[in-house]
């Protein structure tokens, strides 16, 4: 299937800033599942120097740029083209798999770090505590664990639109059990790997067929842009959850970064000089079947 994206946002100040310091994940990631086309990065007011790529610790397409005139607002557009294909052999393959060879995936040193705390996901007691009951009443297979995890959380947490957005932890979430796709993402990890259940935040974009044709949305959280979990099942490897939706992960999704949590991966990041005390971000996104 081959997918239009264009990821609008803009950044209005109360007062100008300058000296704007960004980095954005904005592409789509080159995978078994994707292969991605054109892309164009545009910033308006046009940076000074340019916008430089790179590549972060886990691998992420970085475009980084610098703004150092005086600007009311800023605007970033990104264009992309991904054509996507469906592929159910890795979840076939991980819910045939026994629930074992846990010390083999702890001594992965490649794995560590998805196993262990991050900043927005700390396994605690009660995180501990709802992942083995939720385990114990799920077939021992790797795939289905981890899909009654996801199940649970889809279940137990009701989903709600942030007008002002802030990432919230593992642990915040399962007491208040309210959040978006992030959030949901980030108790879906903490649980995985309270068990020894290797996983990483995913962010990028859910295609909605629904939107796409002019009817009602047939997926939750496809406005802006989109999250979800992979977690490790040996001998098939990483497999994509989606909690939001209770959905494995499929031709419909773009995966744009990978990282421990949403503080590896969120879509704009950076800093500036002045702006004012009041500040604000609209962000659209479209997604269209080409």
């Amino acid at each position: 299937m081959l997918l239009s994206i264009t990821h609008d946002t803009i950044f209005h100040y109360s007062l100008p800033a300058r000296s704007n310091i960004n980095e954005v994940r904005l592409a789509p990631e080159e995978n078994e599942r994707q292969v991605p086309g054109d892309l164009n990065i545009v910033v308006d007011p046009v940076p000074e120097g340019g916008i430089m790529v790179s590549r972060d610790l886990y691998g992420n397409l970085v475009h980084a740029f610098e703004v150092e005139q005086k600007h009311p607002q800023l605007r970033v557009t990104s264009r992309a083209e991904v054509e996507t294909v469906p592929d159910n052999s890795l979840k076939e393959a991980a819910c045939g798999l026994k629930f074992d060879n846990l010390n083999d995936v702890k001594s992965d040193d490649s794995l560590h770090e998805y196993l262990v705390d991050s900043h927005y996901v700390a396994k605690n007691p009660e995180i501990w505590k709802e992942a083995v009951d939720v385990s114990l009443d799920s077939e021992q297979t790797w795939g289905q664990i981890a899909e009654n995890l996801s199940l649970h959380v889809f279940k137990s947490c009701r989903w709600e639109e942030q007008l002002i957005h802030r990432a919230t932890t593992a642990a915040e979430v399962q007491q208040n059990r309210v959040g978006t796709c992030q959030d949901f993402a980030h108790l879906l990890i903490g649980l995985c790997r309270s068990i020894g259940i290797p996983a990483r935040y995913v962010s990028g974009y859910l295609y909605d067929p629904g939107l796409d044709q002019g009817d009602d949305a047939t997926f939750t959280g496809t406005s802006v842009s989109h999250a979800w979990v992979d977690f490790f099942a040996p001998e098939a490897g990483w497999i994509g959850l989606d909690p939001t939706n209770q959905c494995w992960v499929d031709e419909n999704y773009v995966s744009v970064a990978r990282g421990r949590d949403y503080g590896d991966v969120a879509p704009i990041r950076g800093s500036l000089l002045g702006g004012g005390p009041k500040r604000s971000m609209d962000v659209s996104v479209v997604i269209k079947k080409r």
